[in-house]
């Protein structure tokens, strides 16, 4: 493929839908982006326990990262993703901002790698939508959540990839999750859900 066939190919994926282009990283890293959802906002809505074992799906280059792992002092972050390029941005991201409680993970959200009930907390930031089988993915975050843990979906109008708080909430319930609480805005929404005890 040549360098301008490339680039076209790189500026569909940015425009439709699936998995966001590495090559426009930066774009998700803007500072005004914290105008549509900060991370402390996100933080706020997601309220992980300081020992939370978290765990981040599509993280990309790490917008979201530095702050959550901060939040979780005594806890750790995972960082999941399917590109290896946006694990690198996130890992200098952290790096630079002086986080050592994270690691990373490259792989498919559909078939996520972790031991069953290893997870406190896990969300995805408009990325859901990105995966290939949906349901797939919220089954084996719920195998990877202990019993009683937290699954936060968060996903921004304007997205190509985007999906409504009702399909979200129809794929969380028939998955083994129930409803916790919706923080919904003009711009998007937070849905948090929590691992069916039973």
């Amino acid at each position: 493929m040549g360098r301008l066939e490339h680039w076209r190919d790189v500026w569909r994926r940015f425009q439709g839908r699936g998995t966001y282009p590495h090559q426009l990283a930066f774009v998700l890293t803007f500072p005004l982006r914290g105008l549509l959802l900060s991370p402390r906002k996100l933080i706020a809505r997601m309220r992980p326990r300081p020992d939370a074992h978290v765990l981040e799906i599509g993280c990309g280059p790490g917008y979201f990262s530095a702050d959550v792992a901060r939040s979780v002092p005594s806890g750790r972050l995972v960082l999941f993703d399917i590109q290896g390029e946006m694990l690198a941005r996130a890992r200098a991201r952290l790096r630079g901002r002086g986080v050592g409680n994270a690691d990373f993970v490259r792989g498919d959200a559909g078939e996520l790698p972790f031991r069953p009930t290893t997870f406190d907390l896990a969300f995805l930031v408009t990325v859901l939508g990105e995966v290939t089988d949906a349901g797939a993915c919220i089954r084996s975050i719920r195998r990877a959540l202990k019993p009683g843990g937290v699954l936060s979906v968060t996903e921004m109008r304007g997205d190509p990839d985007v999906l409504s708080s009702a399909d979200v909430g129809a794929m969380a319930t028939s998955n083994g999750f129930e409803p916790d609480e919706l923080f919904e805005t003009r711009l998007g929404f937070t849905a948090n859900f929590r691992a069916s005890i039973r």
